[in-house]
């Protein structure tokens, strides 16, 4: 058998081992245990009322400003009766506030200061224009859609822009989705009415006024409403309960900073490890109670977040934390010094205007898992079968190179601890020991190996004696993972998620460790394109827990187009 590819051991499936695993989740998640407290509060949430309320009025000033332009420039009202136009008009105001969201117009961090919020809504706004723009321009243009050059141009152009995208990726994203959201439209409106043109394609300089005027008016209104409604007339009701985990200097500094601020939190008090009441030394705020009574704080004081600032907090604490957070609807923040990893490897989020890294609670994740489930096999699929030539080529390749079978069926552990049969290309010799490989992961997860200060140290067996030559060059360039295509056609994988590891590494996992085996492991994750081998254990799990409380479709895209690029890259494959 193979060092890496052999598994001992394989997890039985049966009516025991499920109990086994309620009973070691209870135990991995004290908070849990017993508490009514810890459901009190859990619907009260105060950000839907805020952001209906912003959208019914950005809605609202978009139309009252559109048919007063109307009016102004003269276009006839007659005109508003035909469907086509009207839809036109209609899909005109749903661009304007197309990207209100992705400047985050609607999040309670990112607009409490005027200054960014005028900002952040100037670039929205721009953006906008410009899909509005490419609208038109395509409309009282229609020769530049002709052509045979048409499709060629495009797909040079597209592939430029993914390449040029990973030095300038935010502004190219833009610009693709302004061009998305005009070519959008023009096919809408072209379904509307495909045999006139629209009348407001004549009348484009009164369109841009109208644009200029939709600028001040949706503003003037925002900024009224967050600032002066929300922010002062209603603070007590639109702002959000915070508490802060830990009594330090850094606490201290958060709290000062919400305040001086004027950012929209209550800071309701500190949780303390060891102090149940009384005032804090450092901060003015009142001891909530230890972080053992955490259910219980969370339905007294209808908490919406959290800050962790206490870097000695257990890491088996910690989960069962977010664990019981992300479950209530709670959203978790940290300094990035508790968690060096995720600053040195991803974008960082900000909590008002202070760097933080976020993991929040995974809303609708029942449909969000059938989706994703449904997405994995719909791209799963056809690339099996563009890929079969590859197959056969690769199988035969292995099979001349060395005696045994094409692919390599190893025992793994999947979601939950539950065993499946993961599908690789045969990269070793037969009739191989596991021992080497077992020896070095049993001392990479306990630490023994640690990190080097070199940047481009890996942790991962090289030269390893059991690897045939064409083994090399299938794992060099991961190829040899290919086949779990197939897992995920099964189910047992997704395109992305954690990685699955063998039992005997399974057996030897802390408590805390398992938490990244709680979905559906992954043929490429966050850790892999952060670094792939060249991450240290407890690193790969922290980029694994945040991939599973923060991941989206949108994240599970850049992983898979940036795993592309590692392992053209060859980064930490060996």
């Amino acid at each position: 058998m193979h060092g890496r590819d052999r598994v001992s051991s394989p997890m039985k499936k049966g009516g025991a081992d499920m109990a086994n695993t309620k009973e070691e989740m209870m135990t991995f998640h004290p908070f849990l245990k017993g508490s009514d407290a810890s459901t009190k509060g859990v619907g009260w949430k105060i950000a839907s009322p805020y952001k209906v309320a912003l959208f019914v009025v950005d809605c609202s000033l978009v139309m009252i400003t559109f048919a007063a332009c109307i009016m102004i420039t003269g276009i006839p009202v007659s005109f508003l009766g035909d469907f086509g136009v009207t839809g036109a008009l209609l899909m005109i105001c749903i661009m304007i506030g197309a990207f209100f969201p992705t400047f985050n117009l609607y999040n309670y961090h990112q607009i409490f200061s005027a200054k960014g919020h005028i900002k952040n809504f100037s670039k929205a706004f721009g953006w906008s224009i410009l899909s509005i723009a490419i609208l038109i321009l395509f409309y009282s243009r229609p020769d530049i859609l002709k052509g045979r050059l048409l499709i060629p141009v495009l797909i040079v152009a597209a592939t430029g822009i993914l390449l040029v995208s990973r030095f300038y990726g935010d502004q190219l994203l833009f610009l693709l989705k302004s061009m998305g959201l005009g070519f959008l439209a023009l096919g809408i409106i072209g379904l509307i009415n495909p045999y006139e043109k629209p009348i407001f394609i004549e009348e484009w300089i009164q369109i841009a006024g109208w644009a200029a005027i939709a600028f001040m008016t949706i503003l003037a209104g925002r900024m009224f409403l967050v600032h002066v409604v929300f922010n002062k007339w209603l603070r007590r009701q639109f702002r959000r309960q915070l508490a802060i985990i830990g009594s330090d200097s850094e606490a201290e500094r958060i709290t000062n900073h919400v305040i001086n601020q004027n950012a929209p939190f209550w800071v309701r008090g500190v949780i303390d490890k060891t102090k149940s009441e009384g005032i804090c030394s450092d901060i003015p705020k009142n001891c909530l109670g230890r972080i053992q009574d955490l259910p219980r704080i969370v339905g007294e004081e209808r908490l919406d977040e959290l800050i962790v600032t206490d870097e000695n907090t257990e890491k088996r604490t910690l989960i069962s934390l977010l664990d019981y957070c992300t479950s209530q609807g709670i959203t978790v923040w940290f300094p990035p010094r508790l968690m060096p990893i995720i600053d040195m490897k991803l974008y960082i989020d900000s909590f008002c205007g202070l760097p933080m890294i976020r993991m929040c609670s995974q809303k609708n994740s029942w449909l969000f898992n059938k989706m994703k489930h449904c997405f994995d096999a719909l791209i799963t699929l056809p690339f099996c079968l563009i890929l079969l030539p590859v197959f056969a080529v690769v199988g035969i390749v292995v099979k001349l190179n060395s005696p045994g079978p094409m692919f390599y069926k190893a025992e793994a552990v999947g979601k939950n601890g539950w065993k499946f049969k993961l599908y690789k290309f045969r990269s070793m010799r037969v009739n191989n020991s596991h021992d080497i490989h077992k020896d070095y992961v049993t001392k990479f997860i306990d630490g023994e190996i640690g990190q080097m200060e070199k940047e481009d140290h890996v942790f991962k067996i090289t030269d390893d004696p059991r690897v045939t030559s064409v083994g090399k060059v299938l794992r060099k360039y991961s190829i040899d993972e290919l086949p779990q295509l197939l897992n995920v056609l099964k189910g047992d994988m997704s395109l992305v998620g954690p990685r699955p590891c063998l039992p005997y590494e399974y057996e030897i996992y802390k408590d805390w460790h398992k938490k990244r085996l709680s979905i559906r492991p992954g043929i490429t994750c966050l850790w892999q394109v952060s670094g792939r081998s060249a991450v240290t254990f407890e690193d790969m799990i922290l980029l694994d827990l945040y991939y599973i409380y923060n991941r989206n479709f949108l994240m599970d895209m850049n992983i898979i187009y940036e795993t592309f690029f590692a392992v053209l890259d060859k980064r930490g494959a060996h």
